[in-house]
């Protein structure tokens, strides 16, 4: 008798539990996802780069959805925003030029076509003599080496994209492969230059990093603004890399007798190196910098636990709702996979969770991280200023772009690296945990949903998110990402490109994963995958 009553308690207790599922799962449906999306990835919002207006509209469209939902501000201040102090550091156009002049003191350019691949954090200004380098690369195998016998101590050198292999072989639409100007950076730094200029190689397509749309990738340009967290230093090194137009190279090589393409060709004709210091020129790179301190917020929504103990410990779902802004033509970078898609899923998994006439047994807490684009900074603020302490913080759900799936059009390589864009019903997991019980959740949850996960480990191969501030702070984490696709911080990123079967279906598998990892009776300990 004792037995029957003990399993009858239990199948109650499973009944409710999967009576409770069922309503979270009902309350998430595309057509509302749509809906959030629509507006939420529009021109309105203008790329709701950080510290803007736009920025301001999507942090109070979250703000006001979570008060519609019922869910709970931040208990300390009342209030669904966790104000960041940050501080904003503008490239100006006033005085910001690279200058070329003769010997003679002439001057025979002046140019603000700039785009800083190491942003400077400081006003700097700098003249040197100009050395280049072909394409600044070495082949121990081959023995071709741009470098050898060149002295770069102290100079500004000119670089070209690519290497000889990669030009021969007509690569003509490449933004900018970092695997292979990786190295050829380390070796040219090793060399202790005072600044670098780099150029595409005329065989590429693009003249410059404007029409390729490098500037807009996160880059420091004129008009740019620079932003960091407050009284936190910029992790930067003591020179200038500035990536420069074809036609000012033409014109710093112009003493040589040669331009950019015909060097170029020497070099693929030939086999061998043409690296030269130029005659009777001196460059001088000037950049002025205004700082000003400035706040932008984080949104947090609190969903309470049920259980009078367990309810001091949480379970955060995190998405970054910033995104690029616009360009200087005034088109706007919509960023609806990344990371609309990821903020506006949030909310539908939000709404789950207010739905269900008991709450789980841990808090849930949602994190809108501002500035993810910026370098991470409203998810490293948070963590270093948790609204739950980060002992009591047991898992992070992260997703930042997961409404793609692969389209035709979706070939070759972005930045150089492979695409790893996922089908329909699929979506990538990144994370260092290995635990039974977790993966029990993730394939249960993954399998009620109708998704398959596809675990990569822990590390994408470009870039990081908002995950990667709570696993430094031993947070376990597991970060959803649709993948790498060609139209990633374009204008091309748009509302019409969503996948929103996919959309629902992650929004429903992660709701699955947060609730039942939240009404575990004991903690599922973090795995050490070391």
């Amino acid at each position: 008798m004792k037995y029957l009553y003990s399993f009858s308690i239990a199948f109650l207790a499973y009944t409710l539990t999967l009576n409770a599922q069922k309503e979270g799962l009902g309350s998430i449906n595309k057509t509302d996802l749509r809906a959030y999306m629509n507006f939420f990835a529009s021109d309105l919002l203008e790329g709701r780069e950080t510290g803007t207006r736009g920025n301001d509209a999507a942090a109070l469209y979250i703000k006001t959805s979570l008060m519609r939902l019922g869910l709970k501000p931040i208990p300390e201040t009342g209030d669904f925003y966790q104000k960041i102090p940050l501080t904003s550091s503008e490239i100006k156009k006033k005085d910001t030029y690279l200058k070329v002049r003769m010997s003679t003191g002439d001057t025979v350019l002046t140019t603000d076509s700039l785009v800083y691949l190491s942003p400077p954090s400081i006003t700097t200004d700098l003249s040197g003599k100009v050395v280049f380098v072909g394409f600044g690369y070495e082949d121990r195998n081959s023995g071709y080496d741009d470098l050898k016998d060149v002295d770069l101590k102290d100079k500004v050198v000119l670089i070209m994209t690519g290497n000889p292999q990669s030009a021969a072989q007509d690569e003509k639409n490449l933004i900018f492969d970092t695997s292979l100007e990786e190295p050829k950076l380390m070796s040219v730094l090793s060399k202790e230059p005072k600044a670098i200029l780099y150029v595409y190689n005329p065989t590429n397509k693009f003249h410059d990093p404007f029409a390729s749309g490098l500037s807009d990738m996160g880059l420091a340009t004129v008009g740019n603004k620079i932003i960091s967290l407050k009284n936190k230093e910029i992790p930067s090194i003591p020179f200038q890399i500035v990536f420069i137009t074809q036609y000012a190279a033409d014109i710093l090589l112009k003493s040589t007798g040669y331009n950019l393409k015909q060097m170029q060709e020497k070099i693929i004709a030939s086999g061998k190196p043409v690296s030269v210091e130029l005659p009777d020129i001196i460059v001088s790179l000037n950049t002025f910098i205004e700082s000003n301190d400035f706040y932008s917020p984080n949104v947090i929504g609190i969903v309470e636990g049920s259980d009078p103990m367990l309810k001091n410990e949480c379970v955060i779902y995190s998405a970054h709702f910033d995104h690029e802004g616009v360009d200087d033509k005034g088109e706007v970078f919509n960023g609806a996979d990344d990371n609309a898609s990821g903020s506006m899923a949030l909310l539908g998994i939000a709404q789950a969770f207010m739905s269900l006439k008991k709450k789980p047994s841990r808090t849930i807490l949602f994190l809108w991280a501002n500035g993810e684009e910026k370098g991470l900074l409203g998810s490293v603020f948070y963590t270093d200023n948790p609204v739950i302490p980060m002992e009591n913080t047991l898992l992070d759900i992260n997703l930042d772009m997961v409404g793609r799936s692969k389209m035709p059009s979706d070939t070759g390589k972005f930045m150089g690296f492979d695409l790893t864009i996922t089908r329909k019903g699929e979506i990538l997991l990144y994370t260092d945990q290995v635990n039974p019980e977790l993966n029990n959740i993730l394939s249960s949850s993954s399998k009620e949903a109708g998704i398959r996960i596809i675990n990569m480990g822990k590390d994408p191969q470009i870039g990081s998110s908002d995950y990667a501030s709570f696993m430094a702070k031993g947070v376990p984490a597991l970060f959803f990402n649709s993948g790498i696709y060609p139209d990633l911080h374009t204008i091309r990123d748009d509302f019409e490109n969503i996948d929103f079967d996919k959309m629902e279906k992650v929004s429903k598998m992660v709701f699955l994963i947060g609730y039942n990892f939240a009404n575990q009776k004991e903690r599922i300990k973090s795995t050490d995958p070391k």
